[in-house]
């Protein structure tokens, strides 16, 4: 059983990652002896399948960084082709699940009687029974871990503000940058201990819903921090602009409402931080993937900042509006 749920695990994981290039780096390592599959799996190191491994790869990656250049069609594009190949994570991870059944054996050769008892291939290349669980169990726990993701990447792009054209090279490059770790772990793992793939494939669970439950929440507070600005704004104008120049240039807003010494050092820490965000991405210009992550983890942290010192300018400001009132009911008692 042990085993079984190792070699779900293994296939499991392309839920958190690219399930082409996945496949694709198994193949290749397949194709150059770094792992041997078993025979009813071969065709996987073959060069059509590698070939059509890095097609579908290509297609699927080229609208996502076609954003950049064409926003409006290479949107929708790109969503409906994350829409098709969602119905595809289902195959893809069955395949690298039973892949990974036979290159765990060959890793870990006493597990080959184990292997056979447990019947994940029958003697004419068919699926047996254990296979059956294998391909299934790794498709499941795939779907799962993509439908996950999938919830947290309109908040998580709404949170840090790179909703639109930016968020789809940004997850992209995420899962590409996943793909290559996750592959290398999986391979490491099988090599010490199988057993070790389940407890990657719960980690990957809990992280998955631990971004999933932070995006919703910072969601959240974007959604009831902008309804107290827009209030703000209506009731007392000065204070309303103040928080969103805050938002845009950190210190602006605590400079109308004279906080020098907290405007003078939020007004520093924004030049410094805008210097990162335009300067960072092109110390990494020689590998372009590498350089859009760059950026965009950058303005994930200008976004970030931007939303803490304009909620922190928003909250004195109420503070402070609340005490006035209450000083004025105060003298008005009185008189």
């Amino acid at each position: 059983m042990q085993f079984i749920l190792s070699a779900i695990s293994a296939g499991g994981v392309v839920g958190a990652a690219d399930q082409y290039l996945c496949l694709l780096i198994v193949s290749l390592a397949a194709r150059f002896g770094i792992i041997t599959l078993m025979p009813p799996m071969g065709f996987m190191a073959e060069g059509w399948f590698i070939g059509l491994a890095a097609l579908l790869w290509i297609l699927t990656v080229a609208p996502a960084y076609s954003t950049l250049i064409a926003p409006g069609i290479m949107n929708v594009i790109n969503t409906v082709v994350n829409f098709v190949s969602g119905f595809v994570v289902p195959i893809s991870s069955a395949l690298l699940s039973l892949a990974s059944a036979g290159a765990i054996v060959n890793l870990n050769p006493e597990l080959k009687a184990m292997f056979e008892t447990l019947q994940i291939f029958n003697a004419d290349g068919s699926l047996g029974s254990g296979g059956v669980w294998v391909a299934g169990g790794g498709a499941a726990a795939a779907v799962t871990l993509t439908a996950m993701k999938g919830l947290a990447k309109p908040a998580i792009s709404t949170a840090t503000g790179t909703t639109g054209h930016l968020s789809a090279p940004m997850f992209a490059t995420y899962e590409a940058i996943a793909s290559l770790v996750l592959m290398g772990i999986v391979y490491a793992l099988s090599q010490i201990d199988p057993a070790l793939l389940i407890g990657l494939l719960v980690i990957l669970f809990i992280l998955t819903a631990a971004l999933l439950a932070y995006a919703v929440y910072q969601l959240w507070r974007l959604k009831r921090g902008i309804g107290r600005m827009l209030r703000m704004a209506q009731e007392h104008p000065r204070a309303g602009l103040s928080v969103a120049a805050e938002f845009f240039i950190w210190g602006l807003g605590w400079l109308v409402w004279g906080k020098y010494g907290r405007a003078a050092i939020m007004l520093a820490v924004w030049v410094v931080t805008l210097a990162l965000l335009i300067a960072l991405p092109g110390f990494f210009a020689f590998f372009p993937p590498l350089s859009l992550m760059a950026f965009m983890a950058m303005l994930s942290i200008f976004v970030l900042i931007g939303f803490n010192t304009a909620g922190a300018l928003m909250k004195t400001l109420e503070k402070e509006a609340g005490a006035g009132q209450a000083a004025t009911s105060t003298a008005e008692a009185r008189a």
